[in-house]
């Protein structure tokens, strides 16, 4: 089930969330992945709606990790977002790099922050959150010592 494009382009809270959740492993994983595909572990349960925690929400996600891309021409990009269902969450724009190949491959840390709406609904939905990685033509992600953070509140 697609999930609708967050209207959001702002939040202003002066409340805690209503739930923050994290996960987060250190064993190296690396692959030269043309789709998007789940960075191993990297996942949280969500779901809103009938028996869920609320009807509708709005979740922000913090997704940091060591991570190196490789490339013999020293040319390419790994992609990476969190994804809330089947969607990617907001923003994220065809030129999102998570880290670049250049000269000799070293591990290095980078972060990025995601969000997404769900208005109320009766209807139950997954929408659990998955990073998922992609690399550019014959390159090249790898990723380490990352952790995924949801920050969950409730509408």
């Amino acid at each position: 089930m697609s999930t609708p494009a967050s209207t959001l382009t702002s939040l202003a809270t002066n409340r805690a969330p209503d739930d923050t959740l994290l996960v987060w492993d250190e064993t190296r994983w690396e692959a030269a992945v043309d789709n998007w595909t789940d960075l191993p572990g990297a996942t949280i349960d969500l779901r809103i709606g009938q028996g869920a925690a609320s009807y509708g929400a709005i979740f922000v996600a913090t997704f940091s990790a060591e991570a190196l891309a490789s490339h013999p021409d020293n040319n390419a990009v790994v992609n990476a977002t969190v994804f809330f269902g089947d969607a990617p969450a907001a923003p994220v724009s065809a030129n999102h790099r998570f880290v670049t190949a250049r000269g000799n491959p070293e591990w290095s840390s980078h972060s990025m922050i995601r969000v997404a709406e769900f208005p109320p609904a009766f209807q139950a939905r997954d929408v659990t959150a998955r990073v998922k990685v992609r690399t550019s033509s014959g390159a090249t992600a790898g990723f380490q010592n990352w952790v995924l953070r949801i920050d969950r509140y409730n509408l």
